[in-house]
């Protein structure tokens, strides 16, 4: 599927390098024209010094510094009333965040879903020139009052939002795959989403990629030994978030899975909680070279 459109531009702002990098590989691919920022902070001062706003903004809802609330609305200043807002995460934010942005997708998602959005919104945007190509693209820039922008909880085909829970069952899917349900625990890696990657890129870049991943999860498990040790429960959680939001977008489905249960429970305030956090942290490494094992008897 093509993802070619009339709206090209597209920040990216994410304060993980594994997520931030990979969309904007994908995006490229795809023939959007893609610039980045690591947060909120530095996407406002990119924002500032840029000559043209983009015409699509994909920004996550847990980065560090301002809050999401206020990026959206000083997203919405800076960019104006015709950009593009969708929220990402790998978790689901509140609704009063999600209602200051134009749509929402849960991580891991696929690049088919952005060009969803992009058309849902187009589409609710200026209905009356869906005959008239030549003249939408004109009047693209043109937008409704924001209180009138659909909400795209999730992008679906023909411009339609699914109901949210069936969208989370979906990522759920996507990160887990059908062998991962059928058997209590996921694979090592989903092989759709490594066959689609493997067609939008190069080999070496391809294992750059996951490389990256491997070697960002490597280091939060470190990261993750001290907290535990320090009892600092809530940047634990934090890093079992980001290892979490990398490996979701790129199918490393055993890792995205066991990150996401150590940011579900954390460390519990019993010390026996902390030891169970501390073998699982073991575990989490020794996913991280399976996966690499894997990639090294097919990626060259």
């Amino acid at each position: 599927m093509s993802l070619h459109s009339n709206l090209t531009r597209v920040l990216v702002v994410d304060d993980d390098a594994m997520s931030r990098d990979l969309l904007s590989v994908l995006l490229e691919a795809e023939g959007y024209a893609v610039e980045s920022a690591d947060s909120g902070e530095a996407a406002l001062e990119l924002l500032r010094r840029g000559e043209s706003a983009p015409d699509v903004v994909l920004a996550d809802m847990q980065m560090p510094g301002i809050t999401s609330t206020q990026l959206a609305r000083k997203l919405r200043r800076a960019c104006g009333p015709a950009a593009i807002l969708l929220a990402i995460s790998g978790s689901q934010p509140p609704a009063k965040v999600i209602s200051l942005f134009n749509g929402f997708l849960m991580k891991p998602f696929k690049m088919e879903q952005v060009a969803d959005a992009l058309r849902a919104w187009r589409d609710r945007a200026q209905p009356e020139d869906t005959a008239q190509p030549e003249r939408a693209v004109t009047s693209a820039r043109t937008s409704p009052r924001q209180s009138e922008l659909p909400s795209i909880t999730a992008p679906a085909s023909r411009g339609v939002s699914k109901p949210r829970m069936e969208v989370q069952a979906e990522a759920a899917q996507l990160a887990e795959g059908d062998q991962g349900k059928a058997t209590g625990s996921a694979p090592v890696l989903n092989e759709n989403i490594y066959r689609q990657l493997a067609a939008s890129m190069p080999a070496p870049q391809l294992r750059e990629m996951y490389m990256m991943c491997v070697n960002d999860a490597r280091h939060r498990i470190v990261q993750m030994r001290r907290l535990a040790a320090d009892r600092d429960s809530a940047q634990f959680i934090r890093e079992a978030h980001a290892i979490k939001g990398g490996c979701g977008m790129l199918g490393a489905t055993e890792l995205h899975r066991m990150a996401s249960e150590l940011e579900e429970h954390g460390l519990d305030t019993a010390t026996p909680g902390e030891a169970q956090a501390v073998n699982f942290l073991d575990k989490l490494s020794a996913a991280c070279d399976r996966l690499e094992r894997m990639l090294g008897s097919r990626v060259y």
